[in-house]
Formats: C-alpha cells, structure tokens, sequence
C-alpha cells in the first residue's frame, strides 16, 4: 500500500518548523544570482591529472551565485553532503544535446550534465548553516553562492559557502513518491504541466524552443516594417474561415457573439485605413474535434501586406522558416518522425489539381475515378453535400501523406477560398497556396480579394452553399453577411497578400513532437475525474 501525500506533506512540514524555529523563512525570499548553472558549469576549471595519470587536488574557480531545485540529495558521512542542482538550463543544455545527437540523451551521464553538483561541507557553512541544509528535502528550491571547481574525481561542483532555501516543496517529486523517473503518463503530463516540466528536459526544452519561435516570428515581422495589432476575439458575425464556432452572451448589450475563428477580416480593415502591413499573433477557438493535430483553443500568427501577393508570401515564408531555424535551433535540417526536413533547399511549388494527378493518378475533374477512390477508402459518395467537398476529402486522403519535404500547394478550386482572388486564367481557381511540411498543414496564404461586389456575391454563395452542405462544419457559416466589411472594401483595400501559420504545428515541427498536446502548456482536456 502506497503512503498517502498527507503522510509525505506532514513530514515536511515538520522540517518546515524547524527551519522556522530557526528563524529561517521556509518559502525562501529574494535572491540574486550571477550564472545559470550551465554557465556556472563552463566556468569550471580544466582538470588536473597528476605524473601518475590520476586526478590530484583540483583548482577553485569562478565565485558564483546559482539558484534551483534540487534533484538529487546525498550524505558522504555526518559532515558532508552532496546535491545536484538544476535551473531552466536544463532545457537549453538537452536541447544542444539534441542536435549533436548525444549517444546517451536519456541515460543518467547525460542528464547530470544537464545540472550542478552542489559541495556541502559543515566546516565550510558553519553550525547554522549546516542545520539548513538537514532541513532540506529533494525538490526544494535553494540558492547558493561558492566558488566553481572539480572534486578529486573530477565532477564539476559548487563548493558552497553560503545556502539559502528559496521555497519548500511540501510534496515530493513523483518519483520520490514510487513512479519511475520520467514515466508520467500522458494524461498527468498533460493535467499536471508542472509536473511534467519538473521531470522532463525534454518537455521544459519544448516549451522553451516554442516560446523562442514566438519572439522569433515577431521580430522577424517587426523587422520588415510590419505593425503588431490586437483585433476583437469576439465576433458578432463569423468570418475569416469556415468552422463551428463557440458561441456566448454579451450581458449588457444582450447580444450573442462568436469567439474568432480567424482574425482575417478585421486585419484587412486596417489595410484599408491606410497600416499597409500588419501582424497579429493570436488565440482562436473552434468548436470542433480534438486529435493529434488540433486543439479547439490555438495559436496562429496572421499577417496582410499591401501591394504583395500570394507569391510573395510564399517568398517571405521560405526567408520566415530559415529565420527561425538559423535563431532559434541553429540548423535548416529539422528531425522529425525520423526523417530529415531540408528547409535550406528552395521548397516545392505545385499546383492542387496537378498533385492530385501526380500522387494519386487522379484528374480532378474525372467524377467517376474520384468516387470510385472514394469508395475505396470507405467514403460514401452521397454523403457529401457537393462532389467538390467529396473530391477535396479524397485530395487530403491521396495526396497529403506525400507531403513531406516544404511543399506549397497552388490553386486551390475557388469553392474552397471566398475570400481569395480568382486565377487570371481560370474563374474555377484561385491565387492562393496551402504550405504543408511533414505532412501537415503549416500555413494558408491568398492574393486577397479586394472587389468588394464580388465579395459580397462569394459571401452570399458561401452561404448558400453551406446551408445546403451535410457538412457540419460547413453549417457552421452563420449565413450572415458582413456588411460593414464590404462596405470596408468599397472604402477600397489595396492590392495585398495575406498569410496565417499555426504556431503549435510550427512548435510541433521545431522540436519533433508528434501530438499537439505536447507543444500546448495546458492543453483543453475534460475536468478530471468526469465521465465520458
């Protein structure tokens, strides 16, 4: 029978007292530190071998201040302890592991690399010092100032001179408490996020690569002239894509409300009042589904510049992702689902009706051979509201698995983008491209439409057509028109491109995670404990 975290807080709490009694605070206060403890590890001095090929007395280096938690906790004798300190570097440290492909990045050598080994020794600390250091616990936070060395067997370490406790955990860590190390479940991972970045560096790496992509993207826009903007979350009318929408109620003004689908239309407003290029890294939420690759609450980053195209934007994606490798990881080659993605080489244009040819040896346009591929995959022709929605399901089905290396996808049938320009040369397409990368959709961009009679028109047909769609997303469409929009576009909006990237697969592709709950901190997930 498993002891009960009542049993591991009371003994705890009792060293919590006594730290008290000390006249010591148990959850710490401020304290200032000089050095990650991967800084304070290149500090170290170079060991020294003696004439007989062995390590002698090693020299002190560096003072420094650090600050952690503690991982591990051992007694060499009455008078001496160890402890292995680890900080945020943690994550930065796995990460270049990573990339050097280290032999052993999950064994016990690569992951005390990734902390400090801590020197505790009465002598040194003094009587009051040393009644501190009892009173510690595996996972308390501690902060330490001594000079950076080596052991007589050559371990990095921090010969401590002074310790302070930044904060007492009042429960262990999990595996202290009987799981493995490093086997959390992925439901707990998931539910209990700080539990997850406390055990995993390859979690706290995640997270940390994804925040870098974000301050990335960002600088990479404000560098070229673009503006940051913030636009509503709430939206009287749908638009900017087709999905179900969360819908809820403003009090004051008794008016129900959609939250964004998509920040599109009101980003193009600011087009028209004259910002000519502009970014918004945003939250959008859609009632839908929830599987590997889509969460109902993402991140997207959505941007619109004057006098572009959907060619420009498919020019500034390919300068977008070598930014963000060069700064944030440090190589074009990214390593996922164990392959290689070349992001250096220029990447692939081609148009959606040719891939379906190449692919699935399918001409769009032949009905008879994309039912009958249809079938062959288990879809029923006569479930489709139109046979345009049928041969797109048998396109994602055929041609998307193909798509691994960079890949734009042109020309996309104008059913699909209301809000895009149609191709010069065919009515029946549009100016628009998809960008897929390991099989995923990454990003969507249009040579926008700007005539705002046509798109009135295309809103009035997407209407029409969704209310006669057995598409459950495609019922989504309010049928409502957004008239203020157009009237927006016969204020007249320039020639322009525009582009969304989904930021959580753009963080799934950086890092290697197959399943977007594990690059979302805290993920949508049912209460705990609810039934299904």
């Amino acid at each position: 029978m498993s002891d009960s975290p009542d049993q591991y807080r009371e003994a705890r709490r009792t060293k919590a007292r006594r730290l008290t009694e000390l006249g010591v605070d148990p959850f710490g206060s401020r304290f200032d530190t000089t050095h990650t403890v991967a800084d304070a590890r290149d500090l170290a001095p170079a060991l020294v071998v003696g004439a007989d090929g062995k390590p002698g007395d090693q020299p002190r280096g560096s003072l420094v201040r650090v600050a952690g938690r503690l991982g591990n906790l051992r007694s060499s004798g009455g008078k001496l302890k160890f402890a292995t300190l680890y900080d945020r570097s943690r994550g930065e440290v796995y990460r270049k592991q990573v990339l050097a492909r280290t032999v052993d990045i999950d064994g016990a050598e690569a992951k005390k690399s990734r902390g400090i080994q801590l020197y505790l020794e009465f002598g040194t600390l003094g009587e009051g010092a040393w009644a501190l250091v009892e009173a510690l616990d595996l996972a308390d936070w501690v902060g330490v100032v001594g000079h950076v060395g080596r052991t007589r067997r050559g371990e990095i370490s921090v010969f401590v001179t002074e310790i302070r406790i930044l904060g007492k955990a009042m429960l262990p860590p999990p595996h202290q408490a009987g799981a493995d190390s490093g086997a959390l479940s992925p439901e707990t991972r998931s539910r209990q996020r700080y539990l997850d970045l406390m055990m995993s560096d390859a979690s706290l790496s995640t997270f940390m690569v994804r925040s870098r992509l974000v301050a990335a993207v960002r600088r990479f826009f404000t560098d070229r002239g673009f503006l940051e903007v913030e636009t509503p979350m709430m939206h009287p009318i749908l638009g900017g894509a087709t999905a179900k929408p969360f819908v809820t109620h403003h009090n004051a003004l008794d008016l129900d409300l959609y939250l964004r689908i998509a920040p599109e239309l009101y980003l193009k407003r600011l087009l028209v009042g004259g910002l000519e290029r502009v970014f918004e890294c945003n939250r959008n939420f859609r009632n839908e589904g929830i599987s590997p690759r889509h969460n109902p609450e993402f991140t997207m980053i959505e941007w619109y510049q004057a006098y572009a195209d959907h060619g420009a934007m498919m020019d500034l994606s390919e300068e977008l992702f070598r930014h963000l490798a060069d700064t944030v990881i440090g190589t074009r080659t990214l390593h996922y689902a164990g392959i290689d993605i070349d992001l250096a080489k220029p990447w692939r244009r081609i148009s959606y009706h040719d891939a379906l040819r190449e692919f699935a040896g399918l001409a769009y346009d032949d009905r008879s051979a994309v039912e009958a591929a249809a079938r062959s995959h288990g879809l029923d022709p006569a479930g489709f509201g139109s046979y345009d929605r049928l041969a797109n399901e048998v396109w994602e089905i055929l041609v998307e698995p193909h798509l691994i290396q960079p890949t734009f996808i042109t020309d996309q049938p104008s059913w699909l983008t209301p809000l895009c320009k149609a191709h010069p040369d065919d009515p029946g397409k549009t100016l628009r491209f998809e960008l897929f990368i390991a099989r995923m959709e990454i990003g969507n961009a249009y040579t926008e439409l700007n005539d705002p009679d046509l798109q009135r028109q295309r809103f009035r047909d997407q209407a029409i057509e969704a209310s006669a769609s057995q598409d459950d997303e495609a019922k989504a469409v309010s049928g409502l028109v957004d008239e203020d929009y157009c009237t927006a576009l016969d204020f007249g909006l320039p020639a322009c491109g525009g582009q969304g990237i989904g930021i959580d697969r753009l963080a799934m592709l950086f890092t290697g995670e197959s399943n977007i709950r594990d690059v979302i901190l805290f993920p949508t997930m049912r209460p705990s404990g609810s039934q299904d």
